[in-house]
């Protein structure tokens, strides 16, 4: 079969699936029978493992198949969409700093006037999403690429629609405000005289964070879905994981009325740090030694590669821990210290292997993003 069916077959089998199971009727039955944890836990499950799928079956086909426009030869065309690709990365992935907060997030039930990013629209991961994949689709080489960032793209904007019906019939008059101060469409509401743009709410850290990491993208390009997509799979995974325990968190503190308004973004951000840095101390036991089979003896046998990994893990754990005030741990200079162990083995894989090691590189960047946001918050991370 040509890739490019297969492809949105399973674009349809995972949206559908995405999608069913958070319509409100069948919702409303798992729930009853499984409980509210119960259910998240089954919708996360199922989707990771069609998404795992998804992505691992395109990261095999991409290159074959019919052509696609292939448009990215024409330089004007190639210039005018590359803004917009990164641009969306950019929107998509600082909105996971302020999610935890947004009306939108798990576990929420408050409404809150929009602001930030939200004033510029009010489904920024969703829509960051859909302008990068759009951007992408007359550039794709394969029909096969054309389709599957169309589907990504169709998905999120099918996806910010069901969420606004969802929270409608869930929170009622509060959330149709919501709406009628806001536009799904970047800008949309801004332009419409429904808001204004406040610099001072929005989150320039993430925003100049996400700009060198949708920067580097486009030079590691053509290495993104290497190692059967393994990259995409587990930085979305992750990704959707911090954003979920982060609202949790929020959730959590608000019930029991310790909570501000809002979580300082400086504990978000190292927290979320914290959690890349257990992550890759989790790929590194998982994947490691198949990704990079001369691995564990560079550390000396099984023993040192294990101890390795599994002591990253503890440090992200208990990193983690500290952020959010759980117990007092020198943050800063330990993330640093991270960082620079990165740094060594991005150095040296470049060197001896003539290779780009993406996980120290993100170690790298994680540990950099503890050891600067965690100084806002020194006197609660700190013995």
């Amino acid at each position: 079969m040509e890739p490019a069916l297969t492809v949105a077959s399973l674009w349809l089998l995972f949206g559908g699936l995405h999608v069913g199971l958070a319509t409100r009727r069948v919702r409303t039955a798992l729930v009853a029978r499984l409980g509210e944890v119960g259910f998240t836990a089954l919708f996360s499950v199922v989707a990771a493992a069609f998404f795992t799928l998804l992505v691992r079956y395109y990261a095999a086909h991409r290159l074959e198949g019919v052509g696609g426009l292939a448009l990215g030869g024409i330089t004007a065309v190639r210039w005018a969409l590359m803004p917009l690709i990164v641009g969306g990365l950019v929107l998509a992935l600082a909105s996971l700093v302020t999610y935890p907060v947004s009306p939108m997030a798990l576990f929420t039930e408050k409404v809150r006037p929009p602001r930030g990013l939200e004033r510029v629209t009010r489904h920024p991961f969703l829509m960051g999403v859909a302008i990068a994949a759009l951007a992408h689709v007359p550039l794709a080489p394969r029909l096969v690429g054309a389709v599957f960032q169309l589907g990504l793209a169709s998905l999120a904007i099918a996806g910010a629609w069901h969420q606004d019906r969802k929270l409608v019939a869930r929170r009622g008059r509060s959330y149709e405000e919501y709406l009628a101060q806001t536009s799904a469409i970047p800008f949309g509401a801004i332009v419409g005289g429904r808001q204004r743009l406040v610099p001072r709410e929005l989150p320039w850290t993430a925003l100049g964070v996400t700009l060198v990491v949708g920067l580097w993208l486009r030079v590691v390009h053509g290495a993104i879905f290497a190692h059967g997509g393994g990259w995409v799979i587990g930085v979305t995974l992750g990704g959707a994981a911090v954003a979920a325990l982060g609202s949790w968190r929020v959730a959590r503190r608000a019930r029991a009325g310790t909570a501000p308004a809002l979580v300082s973004r400086r504990q978000a951000l190292a927290f979320a740090g914290a959690t890349l840095l257990a992550y890759v101390g989790i790929v590194h036991e998982a994947v490691g030694s198949t990704l990079y089979p001369y691995g564990p003896a560079a550390f000396g046998g099984p023993l040192g590669w294990h101890a390795a990994g599994l002591s990253l893990v503890a440090a992200g754990v208990l990193i983690g821990a500290a952020t959010l005030g759980l117990l007092r741990l020198p943050v800063v200079p330990i993330a640093a210290l991270l960082s620079l162990v990165g740094a060594a083995f991005v150095a040296l894989q470049a060197l001896g292997h003539g290779d780009f090691h993406f996980f120290a590189f993100t170690m790298l960047v994680a540990g950099l993003l503890v050891a600067f946001s965690a100084r806002g918050t020194r006197e609660r991370t700190t013995g």
